[in-house]
């Protein structure tokens, strides 16, 4: 609210002084080019606003992903599955028709398959940090950036549960510290491979998937 409030204030400010300067040294013909000024100066703001916007919230998930940042993971198992059970969604009545006319996720990304991917993640760091297992995903190739990510991003996290010791059960909290043992099935696209795990911009580490066949197990 800040930066939105400051910008506001500059755009006004530089309104008032193109004014000005525009009465000062063209007088009142000067200032019938003022409007198209004005559109341009906001248009400019606009683009500056949005670029200053886009960085902040890439530095909030940046901040969010140090948690996981020289994080270590072992690979218990990988066992390709098919599609699991469509997840249920809170509707109400009104709410349906309009989302029968939607494109579902299959239909908007293309075809996807499913990996059960059982695995230990373990923060370099020991603290009270928390960090959010269902935000883990897939890249095609090493990346730098969280613009990256969205390029070459070809898997995500469909489903996770924790070891709680004797059995994996469903992750009712969602936040979680320290070193957890999963169970995630991951919706890839078909035909990777060779894959990197990523927690935001941080990479936790290649992931080599077996060749999409239910019931193998590795």
């Amino acid at each position: 609210m800040k930066i939105i409030l400051l910008a506001v204030v500059a755009l006004l400010a530089a309104a008032g002084g193109l004014a000005v300067a525009l009465n000062h040294y063209f007088g009142w013909k000067g200032l019938l080019a003022f409007p198209v000024l004005l559109v341009g100066l906001v248009w400019l703001g606009k683009i500056v606003m949005a670029r200053l916007i886009k960085r902040f919230v890439l530095g909030l998930f940046g901040m969010k992903a140090g948690v996981l940042r020289g994080a270590s993971m072992t690979v218990h198992s990988i066992t390709p599955i098919p599609k699991p059970p469509e997840r249920e969604a809170d509707t109400d009545d009104e709410g349906e028709d309009d989302e029968a006319d939607e494109p579902t996720e299959e239909e908007a990304e293309g075809p996807r398959v499913y990996y059960e991917i059982e695995m230990t993640i373990t923060p370099r760091h020991r603290c009270d940090a928390v960090w959010e297992p269902t935000e883990l995903m897939l890249t095609s190739r090493p990346i730098k950036t969280l613009e990256e990510l969205g390029e070459h991003e070809v898997g995500v996290t469909y489903d996770c549960r924790l070891w709680n010791g004797s059995a994996y059960v469903e992750d009712e909290i969602g936040k979680h510290p320290r070193e957890q043992r999963l169970k995630l099935t991951m919706e890839v696209t078909p035909g990777i491979r060779d894959s990197w795990l990523y927690y935001y911009q941080e990479e936790i580490g290649p992931l080599q998937l077996p060749e999409w066949q239910p019931g193998k197990v590795t």
